[in-house]
């Protein structure tokens, strides 16, 4: 039984091979061109939040802060007005300076205001 199958099958299946493989005798030897797409990349730009504080955590050193958060050491130091880069302490809150914010490299001074003297009439 599973060999007339297989014959009759074989029948069924011969003209569609013959006609895959026969030539219709207009081929010219070249292949018509290849359609071709052009696509394009679009790479969105992603952005951080930075905080608005930091707090020093245990084993922080000011190098590892500014590398872990992105911003410039001076800007850190200049606007939270550290002067020894080497003594930040564990809980400390540090200002984060805003990209393109530009910082005093030097807090002002605080300016006294003298008290009015009145003169004698």
């Amino acid at each position: 039984m599973k060999r007339v199958f297989a014959l009759a099958l074989s029948f069924a299946a011969a003209p569609l091979i013959g006609v895959g493989c026969g030539s219709d005798g207009a081929g010219n030897g070249t292949l018509p061109p290849i359609a071709t797409t052009s696509s394009t990349t679009t790479t969105l730009a992603t952005t951080t939040t930075l905080p608005e504080f930091y707090v020093v955590q245990p084993g922080d050193t000011l190098s590892k802060i500014v590398t872990k958060l992105g911003v410039s050491k001076d800007d850190l130091l200049a606007l939270n007005g550290i002067t020894n880069p080497d003594h930040i302490e564990r809980g400390q809150k540090l200002k984060i300076p805003r990209p393109g914010v530009s910082i005093p490299s030097t807090l002002p001074a605080s300016t006294t205001v003298p008290a009015e003297t009145t003169a004698p009439a």
